[in-house]
């Protein structure tokens, strides 16, 4: 069965209204029993409660209110409250509100109190699913320690406002202390020790890059400048072999003396990867 609760974690905002409640966790389905035994030397035990016969189903809920959190319990039908279990927040233990049993992780023991007349009783609270039970614990541990850093936030703050006032007395110093080595790893050391490359190491490798300029970079020359006009090619020594390039010029300039037009053919091998430069050049 798919658990019917749901818990949200205690905080309230630090501009709420006093007053403003906000619904941490809730229960479809909490049983109550009324009346329960009285607790024996080790505790109260749920298998002397006659766990089949409740005496209602109720909605569960742990409702926040500034500092404060109550367990509310609630019709399932109409809403209507049908008791309420304040939580202490003055450092008592929570067990003196709601105490597990001894038997079982699935129910517990409520102080219900009446707000109109301040009377107190003792009910018995249980739930179906196991994590409906967790999930309710969660919560009140959650609270729990809330107000354990709440404390420990009011103690630094009275000790902050005497030592300004120049009270005298004992008080904490959080400053840092001189000589104080604080060892930080940056990187990982285990894939350092393999020979592995460092987390900068490729930015080293640019920087160095940059220091030795565009040389370092291996990129194609520029293509050749283009031909003048009435400029004479420069004449290849017997037994040179033309390349692409001046194979090109030579024929845009026409034949050399001495070799006819179709002594070196032009073909697909002969045309220059640069693009075709012959012609004449505005100036």
């Amino acid at each position: 069965m798919a658990s019917k609760s749901r818990l949200a974690k205690v905080s309230l905002p630090s501009d709420a209204e006093p007053g403003a409640e906000l619904v941490q966790w809730s229960c479809r389905e909490g049983y109550v029993y009324v009346p329960i035994p009285p607790a024996g030397s080790t505790g109260h035990r749920a298998d002397k409660w006659d766990v089949d016969k409740w005496f209602k189903a109720l909605n569960v809920e742990l409702v926040a209110s500034g500092d404060d959190m109550t367990v509310r319990l609630n019709d399932q039908q109409t809403g209507e409250l049908f008791a309420e279990c304040p939580l202490p927040s003055d450092g008592t233990p929570l067990t003196t509100a709601v105490e597990p049993v001894v038997d079982s992780s699935r129910y517990f023991v409520l102080r219900v109190v009446d707000k109109d007349t301040g009377k107190h009783a003792f009910i018995g609270l249980g739930f179906r699913e196991r994590g409906d039970a967790s999930s309710f614990t969660t919560g009140l541990d959650e609270y729990r320690k809330y107000l354990r850093r709440k404390q420990e936030a009011d103690a630094m703050k009275a000790d902050y406002e005497r030592q300004e006032s120049g009270e005298q007395g004992t008080y904490r110093d959080y400053s840092l202390k001189e000589n104080i080595v604080i060892p930080l790893k940056i990187g990982n050391a285990k894939r350092q020790e393999a020979g592995g490359t460092s987390p900068g190491s490729n930015g080293s490798k640019a920087v160095d890059i940059v220091a030795q300029g565009v040389g370092a970079l291996k990129l194609a020359p520029p293509p050749p400048p283009p031909q003048q006009q009435g400029e004479t090619p420069n004449t290849q020594t017997e037994g040179s072999v033309d390349s692409p390039t001046a194979a090109a010029a030579r024929d845009a300039t026409g034949p050399s003396q001495g070799a006819s037009p179709t002594s070196v053919p032009v073909g697909q091998d002969d045309v220059d990867e640069w693009g075709d430069f012959a012609g004449s050049v505005a100036t």
